[in-house]
């Protein structure tokens, strides 16, 4: 597990440096960060949806999330999560990626602040957080009980009327795979949000 930070600027190359220092065989996040020029926000907007759709053709692409500047900000984060580094790396480094960027030129200010995530360390990604401060790991264990545990008695307890005379292994497959759904896209992003003050040395 590992988080990597850098302040790069928004070309293909220095992107790939990112991921090709981060540890194999984990499902992925990098995240990238822009300053949008203002006026420009439609236009970059679109660009998103473009870019998007054509990350999405790339084998062992996981989805892409936006977190949209807040108020007085021109900040946009966008993260692509990929199930393993060679799939991060092959959308990294394929010509369709490079089309795109170029496309962004007169759209963004500044550098692009990348960062590339594996383990269980995305789950406690937050983007607001300065790049300094890292998660406290027997802090991060202590939620993750917590949530693990709550989550799969919640689960147990929902589903028990459809699947409660299902086998062992079929029963735990459905429980285990809907919990790490809602871990990654709903739970984790929004504990996070409340416990960060905690977490984060």
């Amino acid at each position: 597990m590992t988080v990597i930070d850098s302040q790069l600027d928004s070309t293909a190359s220095q992107g790939d440096a990112v991921v090709e220092n981060a540890i194999t065989n984990n499902y992925v996040t990098v995240s990238v960060s822009r300053d949008v020029v203002a006026g420009r926000e439609a236009d970059y907007e679109a660009w998103i949806s473009g870019i998007t759709t054509e990350s999405s053709r790339f084998g062992g692409h996981l989805g892409v999330n936006v977190i949209r500047p807040s108020l007085g900000s021109r900040r946009y984060t966008i993260f692509y999560r990929f199930d393993n580094m060679d799939h991060a790396k092959a959308w990294q480094q394929s010509s369709q990626r490079q089309i795109w960027m170029a496309k962004i030129d007169g759209m963004v200010e500044g550098e692009a602040k990348f960062k590339t995530a594996t383990g269980l360390e995305v789950w406690f990604e937050f983007p607001q957080v300065a790049s300094s401060k890292q998660p406290v790991k027997w802090r991060m264990s202590v939620v993750l009980i917590a949530v693990v545990y709550n989550l799969i008695i919640a689960l147990n307890y929902v589903l028990a009327p459809w699947i409660g005379d299902w086998d062992i292994h079929s029963r735990t497959a459905v429980i285990v795979t809907m919990q790490v759904v809602l871990m990654t896209y709903l739970v984790m992003p929004r504990v996070t949000h409340y416990v960060k003050g905690w977490l984060y040395v």
